[in-house]
């Protein structure tokens, strides 16, 4: 009995970083979808959407949100595709496509990125929750207590796994989405009592917008493979992208935006508490952030693991949560959020690569652990690729290359045929190969 339970307890805490989800294992698209949608609610996403309604009028940013929600939707089912079929995270994935030297480059980036949005989640939870504390109590703890109170709570419940996720985010979701639903309600309301509030329009461009949008979850939609692993049928991926990035995520947004034009406030604690949420505003910051720092810490654990393979999952997570609890006192709320918004630009390539890299370089082939034995540690095509898709990036946000106006697409307009043709050698010597061992 002690046996059987210390197994289970062991395979809960591995949760496949290094190898293949067994199809026992899997869930349906909804559940997937729900993991995602919990991001939809945290307040950076709550803040995104009331400063794009700000900058860009109550018309035009609902235009936005949907466009860069289609967009992040379509862009997730197809690499949610490539996690579904292979079965790998997306940090082994990367490995197969990159060669172990360079995707580990790109793995630690990764780590890096995701470090900075826990540690500005921490940030986060603990200034709001002072400010809230001390106005309906007059007294709170220090921000480092918080901090790491915090940090401890996200760390265990991110040791269990996936499975963990899966049910603390489907129980927690709808809640989440009931308090979004009685801040539209509240805001009606105030806005039938104070007619002489306008929807006014600011100062930021539609393709800005749509960047803002995208590079809020493009992260999310490349380390999609993390979680679509676990889909069942090619058909639960698309359930899993446009459920959180299309649907939930566009309906936070405009309410929040509307919320902000009605109050006529950019900052989203004072739009909450002027329209009377109070301690349902607090329950929305310790959930939303409870929920997306879980998210974070697990795909950041995923992302160590794969670059120090000997570790095991539950030490790596253990690392990462104290690593992000760290940075959370560095106080980079302010300071380090355009860096992580460049670094999910950055990352856009990465996606595109790797799905050239499966569907037509490898026309579907299963990537396996002996494929990555026989690998090169570093694919040169991919890295050139890479740094092509960046340069692009780059030079469409300084202005110097327009294609679209849009940073995102542009990245991706560039890096999926670079990449194509630079393989185009590889693909003919797999022609001939399949040509001379037919099935």
């Amino acid at each position: 009995m002690t046996d059987k339970h210390s197994a289970a307890t062991a395979t809960s805490l591995n949760d496949y970083a290094t190898t293949p989800v067994p199809q026992s294992e899997t869930v349906n698209g909804i559940g997937i979808g729900m993991i995602n949608g919990g991001l939809a609610f945290a307040v950076p996403g709550l803040i995104t959407g009331i400063q794009l309604g700000d900058a860009l009028g109550l018309e035009q940013s609902i235009f936005a949100f949907l466009l860069g929600g289609l967009t992040l939707a379509i862009l997730g089912t197809v690499t949610g595709l490539v996690g579904m079929h292979n079965r790998f995270s997306s940090c082994m994935t990367i490995k197969f496509v990159f060669g172990t030297s360079g995707a580990n480059v790109i793995n630690l980036a990764f780590v890096v990125s995701l470090l900075g949005w826990y540690g500005i989640n921490v940030d986060l939870f603990s200034q709001v929750s002072q400010q809230l504390l001390l106005k309906y109590t007059d007294s709170a703890p220090e921000a480092w207590q918080l901090e790491m109170l915090f940090g401890v709570l996200i760390t265990v419940i991110t040791i269990w796994g996936f499975k963990t996720i899966e049910r603390i985010t489907n129980l927690l979701v709808p809640i989440l989405f009931a308090i979004v639903v009685y801040l539209l309600v509240q805001s009606f309301g105030y806005a039938q009592s104070d007619p002489t509030s306008e929807i006014m329009s600011g100062s930021m461009t539609f393709g800005e917008g749509v960047s803002a949008v995208v590079g809020s979850f493009i992260v999310s939609v490349v380390l999609m493979p993390d979680f679509s692993r676990y889909a069942a049928k090619p058909v639960d991926t698309v359930y899993a992208s446009f459920l959180p990035f299309l649907l939930i995520n566009s309906f936070v947004y405009v309410v929040a935006a509307f919320a902000g034009i009605v109050v006529a406030d950019s900052d989203i604690l004072s739009v909450m508490l002027v329209l009377g949420l109070g301690g349902l505003a607090f329950f929305l910051l310790l959930i939303s952030c409870c929920v997306t720092n879980v998210i974070n810490l697990y795909s950041c654990g995923l992302g160590i693991i794969a670059v120090f393979p000997k570790c095991k999952e539950w030490q790596c997570i253990v690392a990462a949560g104290v690593l992000g609890t760290v940075v959370a006192s560095f106080d980079l709320l302010d300071n380090f959020t355009n860096f992580l918004f460049s670094l999910s630009i950055i990352f856009t390539p990465v996606a595109a690569i790797y799905v050239v890299d499966f569907f037509i370089v490898r026309r579907c082939e299963k990537y396996t652990l002996q494929h990555l034995a026989l690998n090169q540690s570093l694919n040169i095509r991919a890295i050139i690729a890479w740094v092509i898709g960046v340069s692009t990036s780059m030079a469409s946000n300084q202005g110097w290359i327009t294609i679209t106006t849009i940073e995102v697409f542009d990245a991706v307009l560039l890096t999926l045929p670079a990449y194509y043709l630079l393989s185009r050698s590889k693909i003919k010597a797999r022609s001939k190969l399949t040509e001379s061992h037919p099935q």
